[in-house]
């Protein structure tokens, strides 16, 4: 089992994730937290290092553990480069909205806008294996944003990690996956090999 583990691109996106972390957390949040004067400042990796620093230590390993969920349920066998390049590109579609839709949003930390935007390209991904399982993970994602949206009752994790979880987040990592999605189909289907006839 640890061989194939070992030899995952999926479960080697986890363990880089991991060392990413830990060792920004240990460095400290305020170095790569998401700040709103980030413009004035010119500290334009906060748009990315925000995502990848937590709250605090509880924060932290219910993200991992998240990660590590969703690599389990879905198995898209993506290359390290494809993960890390889809999370970046939700990462950065994350801090841009809240800069420009939360203009009341000091800070921001934490992975979890992402963590929903790979959940429901996973899910995408899962579509052509397991259609019933990829439309269940799809559709929890997407009713949880939408209860986070719309209803008076508090559905995150906010009490066991100490601090406010900024649901717009999620909202736009759903959002920027979504697109990612979209951008990923028609270029898929662009660059399908044209059949031959004799």
């Amino acid at each position: 089992m640890w061989e194939r583990i070992r030899a995952s691109s999926d479960w080697r996106f986890v363990g880089l994730s991991l060392v990413i972390f830990v060792l920004f957390q240990l460095i400290g949040e305020d170095y790569f937290r998401y700040q709103r004067d980030w413009v004035s400042t010119g500290e334009v990796w906060r748009l990315e290092t925000a995502h990848w620093v937590h709250v605090g230590w509880t924060h932290l390993v219910l993200n991992a553990l998240g990660l590590a969920i969703c690599v389990s349920l879905t198995r898209p066998n993506w290359s390290v480069k494809r993960w890390f390049v889809q999370s970046l590109c939700i990462g950065l579609g994350i801090s841009i909205l809240c800069t420009l839709q939360n203009p009341n949003l000091n800070w921001y930390v934490g992975f979890s806008g992402i963590l929903f935007g790979l959940y429901f390209l996973a899910a995408h991904d899962l579509y052509a294996r397991d259609r019933l399982i990829a439309l269940l993970i799809a559709g929890a994602i997407v009713g949880k944003v939408i209860l986070e949206q719309y209803t008076p009752y508090d559905f995150t994790s906010a009490e066991l990690i100490g601090a406010p979880v900024i649901t717009d987040a999620h909202l736009y990592g759903l959002l920027m996956a979504i697109a990612i999605a979209l951008v990923w189909s028609t270029y898929t289907m662009n660059h399908r090999p044209t059949e031959q006839s004799n």
